[in-house]
């Protein structure tokens, strides 16, 4: 079996979500999208019945589906691991919905992030509150029949989860199927680590990857090793899914050409 290549729209945010799914819908990626979430195309904050519906009915016009959802969190108030209860409650209820709508589309899965304590405090704490959270969550996303890809984030965004034996002492502490872990190539590639060190260390948690050159670029523009990086993925004998979070601004004017650019590299460097 292969890794399953699937297309993410994140830097499609400055156009209708309909561009992306038209792209991919002609394009020769698999007919399965990864599903970034934000206002305003998809806004997990806000979003009707109406908009649900909506979008439902746009997938099953171009013959789509949704593999994994991935809702905005960085640049939106989220966080399971903050000190303000407040905050926590409102990231438990903000995940809780995404995983509502991704039952009704179909989507087995939902990516989340645990957001960061202050970096002054004790990081035990903020594990603590964390791993608390994110336990509620896991049992809620249970009932659901949608499993939770847990994604650590760089030293500078958060003092809870930045490497693959953070994700895998958290995965253990929750030990459930529901929980899963994930790798993003430019967060690993910034703590030192290595494809091969998440897979030693999460074994079969080990379900989905980001693979973004240096700074959330498409692969081949950030100077990372990405060829190297693919064929120690595909040694290790991987079958999961890998998408492309790129995040980088640049793109953002003409995301179709970026969206090429990948496949590109794909057809230059991968079997």
């Amino acid at each position: 079996m292969a890794i399953k290549i699937i297309p993410m729209n994140y830097h499609y945010q400055r156009y209708p979500l309909a561009k992306f799914l038209d792209y991919v819908q002609r394009s020769p990626f698999r007919k399965e999208i990864d599903l970034y979430c934000a206002a305003p195309q998809v806004d997990i904050l806000h979003c009707s019945i109406k908009e649900i519906l909506e979008l439902d009915k746009q997938l099953t016009c171009r013959g789509l589906a949704i593999n994994t959802m991935t809702p905005e969190n960085f640049a939106y108030p989220i966080s399971f691991s903050a000190k303000d209860s407040l905050l926590t409650a409102a990231s438990l209820q903000y995940y809780q919905k995404a995983i509502d709508i991704a039952e009704f589309l179909g989507c087995p899965r939902v990516q989340i992030s645990i957001g960061t304590g202050f970096f002054n405090e004790n990081p035990q704490y903020p594990w603590e509150r964390c791993r608390e959270n994110l336990e509620l969550l896991t049992r809620y996303s249970q009932r659901k029949k949608v499993v939770l890809l847990l994604e650590e984030l760089k030293r500078t965004s958060s003092n809870v989860i930045n490497t693959s034996q953070d994700l895998a002492k958290m995965l253990q502490e929750i030990d459930s199927p529901y929980l899963v872990g994930m790798m993003d190539i430019d967060q690993m590639a910034t703590c030192g680590e290595t494809p091969n060190d998440y897979f030693a260390h999460l074994g079969a948690k080990m379900q989905h990857i980001h693979f973004n050159d240096r700074d959330h670029t498409v692969p081949g523009d950030g100077g990372y090793p990405m060829e190297e990086f693919y064929q120690s993925i595909k040694e290790i004998g991987y079958t999961g899914t890998m998408t492309f979070e790129i995040c980088a601004s640049k793109y953002f004017s003409e995301p179709d050409k970026a969206m090429t650019k990948i496949w590109n590299w794909l057809q230059q460097n991968v079997d």
